[in-house]
């Protein structure tokens, strides 16, 4: 099975497509719009025989190694007014309505937080049982991944939609004790506030940090942006369908492999 690797930001409103566009291949939901249905900006990719690996990142440190000064939306303001109509007819188009027409007062916010809980939910449920107590959990992989993917576009949902403070351990400690505490992943979760702790923990400080150091290696430039198993990259939302197919097509292109390097495995504890 090929593996792509999802990497993406919670300031990103590009990602926050890409976020729904996976979550609803995993868990087989469909877009209540179906004339939109045939639009590339809509499809949803093929995942039979492709892994999804979520790599949640900090935007600003990516931009600082590749000589970006900030976000784009906010250095250039007509790029950032069309970035919020373009993502909110989007969206609309995939039945989610309610993204701001303008960014919110707070955007972008700190979503470093958000970034240390989602990192840590993509180690596994295993992973986060492991952190939380000295057991042995059974995990199952395939309702974990749908966890995983239920959270994190929840957060965005939270960010955009609903005008939250991400930044506030309140809000994704809600957001932990109703999509992840409760979810059916073979073992019992840590609930919101715990889960607030362990992303606190140095071991999560440092692999979220880590996971930004192998993006910088993996000359990324910006998110949401998909790596291959043979080291190529697709940056933007508009490529997701191309990534998730680049094994089926990788025999029909003629560029040399390898536009960046393979990514960082993940630590083990």
């Amino acid at each position: 099975m090929a593996s792509v690797n999802f990497w993406f930001e919670f300031a990103s409103p590009y990602s926050m497509i890409s976020a729904l566009r996976l979550l609803r291949a995993l868990t087989g939901r469909i877009n209540p719009n179906p004339e939109a249905e045939g639009l590339p900006s809509c499809q949803l990719p093929d995942l039979s025989d492709v892994s999804i690996v979520y790599r949640p990142i900090l935007l600003p440190a990516l931009f600082a190694a590749s000589g970006q000064t900030m976000l784009p939306g906010v250095q250039v303001p007509a790029k950032g007014k069309y970035m919020f109509h373009d993502v909110h007819r989007t969206l609309s188009l995939l039945g989610c309505p309610g993204f701001p027409a303008r960014p919110h007062t707070n955007w972008p916010p700190n979503t470093v937080l958000a970034g240390r809980m989602a990192w840590m939910l993509a180690q596994g449920p295993s992973y986060v049982c492991a952190l939380n107590s000295s057991g042995e959990p059974s995990p199952k992989l395939e309702q974990g991944a749908q966890v995983l993917a239920e959270f994190v576009w929840r957060v965005f949902e939270a960010e955009f939609i609903g005008g939250e403070d991400i930044g506030s351990p309140r809000v994704l400690e809600r957001l932990w004790n109703v999509y992840v505490a409760k979810a059916d992943v073979g073992s019992e979760m840590p609930n919101g506030e715990r889960a607030v702790e362990l992303a606190n923990t140095s071991v999560v400080k440092n692999g979220y940090k880590d996971n930004t150091q192998a993006a910088i290696a993996c000359k990324l430039f910006g998110a949401p942006s998909f790596t291959t198993d043979d080291g190529d990259m697709y940056w933007g939302n508009d490529h997701l369908l191309e990534a998730m197919a680049h094994h089926k097509v990788r025999s029909l292109l003629d560029q040399p492999l390898g536009y960046c390097t393979k990514s960082a495995p993940s630590p083990k504890i």
